[in-house]
């Protein structure tokens, strides 16, 4: 809950705060660490993942993993596939 100059709000009061942390703690949860690093954006129905991973399957595992987040009508998934980012680590 945060106030502001007399005003309150919660996660209740604006949807799409709870949208994003809704799709971002199951990114979080899931098996895959990596996915951690995926961030989330809603707007007018969609649902917007960014980030960079090292394969297209933790891409499409990403997805999956947020598909069933309600209020969701399409996702955008703008992530990045980099293996080379990642052969370093």
């Amino acid at each position: 809950m945060t106030t502001l100059e007399g005003l309150t709000c919660s996660l209740e009061d604006d949807p799409t705060s709870a949208i994003v942390e809704d799709a971002e703690n199951r990114l979080r949860k899931n098996a895959y660490l990596v996915l951690r690093n995926i961030s989330c954006e809603f707007r007018a129905g969609i649902l917007i993942l960014r980030g960079c991973l090292p394969t297209y399957y933790l891409k499409q595992i990403a997805q999956s993993v947020v598909s069933g987040v309600a209020s969701v009508e399409r996702i955008d998934n703008q992530i990045e596939v980099r293996s080379s980012v990642w052969a370093s680590r």
